[in-house]
């Protein structure tokens, strides 16, 4: 599943041996996530101007699942924004879970075909 978020904990992960892939996306990427995740944005004003769900739901990710994190640069939001502020910006950081038992798995697989080619 695909979750949209403006805040990060590690109580997310469960269960404890997972590795985590985080990479920047643009703002296209995003609003494709957009179209397809789970929002978890619990800030009304940020909710609304991404053009997203309110919803302060506290998720926890599993392996497979990805987390689009939403930071916002450059200042805060007022209650009362509808559209960011002067100065104000938005990076977007995709998260990406996997079992760290399965990707070592993975991993040795791949070796082992590789030295056979």
């Amino acid at each position: 599943m695909i979750f949209i978020s403006s805040s990060w904990s590690e109580n997310m992960f469960m269960p404890d041996h997972l590795l985590v892939d985080i990479h920047q996306i643009d703002e296209t990427l995003f609003k494709k996530y957009a179209e397809i995740a789970h929002s978890c944005i619990d800030k009304p004003q940020l909710a609304k101007i991404l053009g997203v769900e309110y919803n302060p739901e506290h998720v926890q990710l599993r392996p497979g699942d990805s987390l689009i994190k939403v930071l916002i640069k450059g200042g805060k939001l007022s209650p009362y924004d509808d559209k960011l502020p002067e100065n104000v910006f938005l990076e977007y950081y995709c998260y990406t879970v996997f079992d760290s038992n399965t990707h070592v798995i993975n991993e040795k697989i791949e070796e082992k075909i590789l030295m056979e080619e």
